[in-house]
């Protein structure tokens, strides 16, 4: 869901350059973020230049008037390895295609949440279910996607854990219909009470807010568990509400 917009000063590039500028921005994308081909909005201006101001050596970058200003707004979750990954192979790619200066090539990534986007209709289609045309046979409707860590957490040390977790857990499991995500967080959170695992609960905590438990359900849940679980599990558990509470 990234969306891109580009500055630059006028004259300074020609249509089939900016064409060629606006498909290595996606390739990089893609290469880095996963993101899908046909997810692809993009804004070019060019600036007078009474409207375009940049320092000509700060932090020891020498720009010049070919400078870009690339924002690319985008879900959050990416790591700082992604992040400066991107930034280098994006300036890499644009030297060698566009034969544009790695020096004159300024990114900012802005991080936003699922639901600050519509790509349409007035709804916000990332936290909506996915539904099935009525014309067509019934399929099953699933959740919307959850966003995985793992990539975040583990991309640079297991990938093959980060594809199941992001392609099977998340994409998959967490997304059919049978249960919905309030009472998968609620099992979740359950499970990782009763085997002691709190480590993970910060991620399960918040996540079972957005799908709909409340705090006051969760204490609940973990006071019940107490008698079955055992008490110090739940108070443990109990203890990592109260500090994200904090």
């Amino acid at each position: 869901m990234p969306f891109v917009r580009v500055s630059y000063l006028e004259n300074q590039y020609e249509s089939g350059q900016l064409k060629l500028i606006s498909c290595e921005i996606m390739n990089a994308l893609i290469a880095h973020f996963r993101v899908p081909e046909e997810d692809y909005f993009q804004v070019f201006h060019a600036h007078h230049g009474n409207e375009f101001y940049y320092s000509p050596n700060y932090l020891g970058v020498e720009r010049s008037d070919g400078l870009l200003y690339i924002q690319i707004t985008l879900k959050s979750g990416r790591s700082t390895t992604q992040k400066t990954s991107f930034y280098h192979n994006l300036a890499t790619r644009l030297s060698d295609t566009v034969h544009i200066r790695t020096e004159d090539v300024f990114v900012i990534l802005v991080d936003t949440e699922l639901e600050d986007w519509t790509f349409g209709n007035g709804i916000a289609q990332m936290i909506q279910p996915i539904e099935t045309d009525p014309a067509e046979p019934k399929a099953e409707t699933k959740h919307r996607t959850i966003h995985s860590k793992a990539r975040e957490v583990f991309g640079d040390i297991a990938p093959a854990f980060v594809r199941y977790s992001e392609e099977v857990l998340f994409e998959d499991v967490w997304r059919r219909s049978q249960l919905s995500l309030r009472e998968r967080s609620l099992i979740t959170i359950a499970a990782l009470v009763a085997e002691g695992h709190t480590e993970q609960l910060p991620y399960h905590l918040k996540l079972a807010q957005e799908n709909g438990l409340t705090q006051e359900e969760i204490i609940e849940a973990m006071t019940h568990l107490a008698f079955y679980a055992g008490w110090p599990r739940a108070a443990s558990a109990m203890q990592v509400v109260k500090n994200l509470g904090s």
